[in-house]
């Protein structure tokens, strides 16, 4: 009697119209529930504006330390410019001043005004040289607001973190665009049922005695659900179907993509209705409940889920 009720209860659930509905949930959060994070939007879009941040702070500084350099490097070459011309001005002074020097010390006979002229001269000349002295010694002190600013080595660092920084950025910003196309695929925190019955589980995912040859312990990539045959077997969540073939062992299967790496299947089925291609919703009957395939001891569906190819317990979500 409690089970018809429950099946009345979960018929009427499933009737109930799209707006009464609970909100359909994206594939992140159902990746959460396997601690496999990167998928959503909300926490990747955070992570991808911190390292934007990062980046745009960083080459900023990277460009002005850019354009400090080139400063630099227009300010010593005029430097050095200047310090050619100082030193060839002081060369031909320094000789200019021993000539007045011999001139004066060989004037002694002249008349005053010929030694007052040299001495006027030899004065201006050791002027010069003061100042071509003192110009040249400025010129050789750091200039404060170029070279205190800028370090060649801060600055080489800076380069190499945009360099290490900008594939970073690339990636953060594929899994980003990744986590938007995540889609919404239906309930996840109040699944129901894969089958219009609710769920009885007769054999759990995980390492079991192996139920065909009943002598070694065996991987169970699956949870199996009791199930009449011709039960109507439900599509998990929102998806499309990717496979719908028979195999020996499983039998008749279906494999249904939600997107972002997750599929489920379902196997030892009675037959199918789908075809590959086909868009399928949450609950939409899909297949009929069987005993197809060689690893099999009686009607029921094995249920599985995949994430990027590996096997994950459907416990995690499937009320059993």
């Amino acid at each position: 009697m409690r089970n018809k009720i429950a099946i009345y209860i979960l018929l009427l659930l499933m009737l109930l119209p799209a707006s009464a509905a609970a909100e359909p949930e994206s594939v992140s959060e159902l990746l959460k529930l396997y601690n496999i994070s990167g998928y959503d939007p909300e926490e990747e879009g955070r992570k991808l504006y911190l390292l934007e941040e990062e980046y745009r702070d960083i080459a900023h500084r990277v460009n002005t330390n850019t354009m400090l350099e080139a400063a630099m490097e227009l300010y010593d070459e005029r430097r050095k410019a200047i310090l050619t011309r100082i030193d060839s001005d002081t060369y031909e002074l320094s000789n200019r001043l021993e000539d007045l020097e011999h001139q004066m010390k060989a004037s002694k006979e002249d008349t005053v005004e010929a030694i007052m002229q040299l001495d006027g001269e030899y004065r201006s000349v050791l002027r010069q040289l003061k100042k071509n002295q003192d110009e040249r010694e400025q010129l050789l002190v750091p200039k404060e607001g170029v070279v205190s600013t800028l370090s060649l080595e801060d600055a080489k660092r800076e380069r190499n973190r945009l360099e290490s920084l900008s594939p970073k950025l690339e990636k953060q910003k594929q899994t980003y665009e990744q986590a938007l196309s995540c889609p919404a695929i239906g309930e996840i925190s109040t699944f129901r049922s894969p089958l219009e019955i609710p769920v009885q589980m007769t054999s759990p995912y995980g390492e079991r005695l192996d139920p065909i040859t009943l002598d070694s312990i065996t991987f169970h990539h699956g949870m199996d659900l009791y199930a009449p045959e011709g039960t109507t077997v439900l599509s998990a969540f929102n998806g499309v179907v990717e496979e719908a073939s028979s195999t020996d062992e499983l039998g008749n299967y279906v494999v249904v993509n939600h997107g972002c790496g997750v599929k489920t299947l379902y196997g030892h089925l009675e037959s199918y209705h789908v075809e590959v291609g086909q868009e399928v919703f949450q609950y939409a009957s899909i297949a009929r409940s069987g005993n197809t395939g060689s690893r099999t001891t009686g009607p029921h569906l094995h249920f599985g889920v995949y994430i990027n190819g590996k096997s994950v317990d459907p416990g995690r979500f499937v009320p059993y």
